[in-house]
């Protein structure tokens, strides 16, 4: 196994501090732990305090997914830290590259086992591949620097007033992986598209492509009830429909390179209590036929008496036609497309998608 560099951090930037040299400094990284990382160093460091552990296999940070970080120090003065990684390979610790750290007012407490914790996301941009990890915790002896958030890399200067007088660096590999690099393109199916009110449950199932990581359900309207753990930002919710009537279902999905969504207009169908399940589908199968057709559809008798209504794919209606009766229906004047019947019988309602083509 290789040995842990002590004091060579080339080719990237010194670590070592302006007044370490023959101190015991009292600042000190104890622990490091990033996905499969963990380091117990105890506060191990070589006379510069500086440390690579090139040692250590590489944990893999995969773009666009979160990974726990989490570093315990010990601080004997008023002390900041900074975690940076190079994401772009040019042998430097960026400012853009800072992935956790101190804040303007956000100074360490005081004790033998201070633990902070952060998340760490690779952002798309970063290059894949194996490339460095830099820890630092930095004390200021004359006790000048008053913005955490000012806590560089690299050691800025050797003067004795400088501002990165005491702590500890250590060094890690890490490797990036690919992970998603397109954004998701949005699709769902359900596991019905029609139900009784406040009896079916309907499972909506995400089936959208490029390994989306976020959900985002709407209903239209917003007469449910999400089922069991499901909720509007769950992948695959269980829904009850509490009202009668046809609802729009949307879905937008992202992950970390972009979002997408789709639309479907009229995608359920809610009837109140009087038909069972099999029944309706069996209605919404012969009531209008054939389909496609040029306009004039076949009617079945379970539309005598009842209301019928034409709309078009956003729910306006087009043609009302009251206590129907006959046996065929005749909207060939209407343009080619898509369209929806809805026939209304008392409480009940139910609905066909029908296509005219000329």
């Amino acid at each position: 196994m290789a040995q842990a560099q002590i004091t060579n951090p080339a080719p990237y930037c010194d670590g070592s501090f302006d007044d370490a040299g023959g101190f015991n400094v009292d600042d000190a990284i104890k622990s490091v732990s990033l996905g499969t990382l963990t380091n117990n160093s105890g506060g191990q460091y070589g006379g510069a305090h500086y440390v690579f552990y090139n040692n250590l296999a590489a944990p893999v940070l995969t773009k666009g997914v979160a990974t726990p970080l989490s570093i315990t120090f010990e601080v004997h003065g008023g002390s900041g830290y900074g975690v940076w990684i190079d994401y772009n390979h040019n042998n430097a610790f960026e400012a853009n590259e800072k992935v956790a750290g101190s804040t303007a007012n956000g100074w360490l407490d005081l004790g033998n086992n201070v633990t902070v914790t952060a998340s760490v996301t690779v952002p798309a941009t970063a290059l894949t591949g194996e490339t460095r990890m830099r820890v630092r915790i930095v004390e200021d002896d004359e006790y000048t620097m008053t913005n955490g958030a000012a806590i560089l890399p690299c050691n800025a200067n050797t003067s004795a007033t400088g501002i990165m007088d005491w702590g500890e660096t250590e060094d890690y590999k890490v490797n990036i992986t690919g992970g998603t690099t397109a954004k998701p393109q949005a699709a769902f199916t359900a596991s019905a598209t029609n139900g009784i009110m406040n009896n079916t449950i309907i499972t909506f199932t995400d089936n959208s492509t490029n390994a989306p990581t976020g959900w985002n359900w709407t209903f239209i309207p917003n007469t449910i009830a999400y089922q069991g753990s499901s909720s509007g930002t769950t992948n695959n919710p269980s829904v009850q429909f509490t009202a009668v009537g046809t609802y729009t279902v949307k879905l937008k999905v992202s992950n970390a390179a972009g979002q997408d969504s789709i639309t479907k207009t009229g995608y359920i169908t809610i009837a109140g209590g009087g038909m069972s399940i099999g029944e309706m589908e069996a209605y919404h199968s012969f009531s209008f036929y054939p389909n496609p057709s040029n306009g004039l559809f076949n009617v079945g008798e379970n539309c005598q008496g009842a209301t019928l209504v034409v709309t078009d794919m956003q729910g306006k209606s087009l043609l009302t036609l009251h206590n129907f009766s006959g046996s065929k229906l005749d909207i060939s004047e209407f343009k080619e497309g898509y369209y929806f019947i809805k026939v209304v019988n008392g409480d009940k309602l139910y609905q066909q998608k029908i296509l005219i083509i000329k």
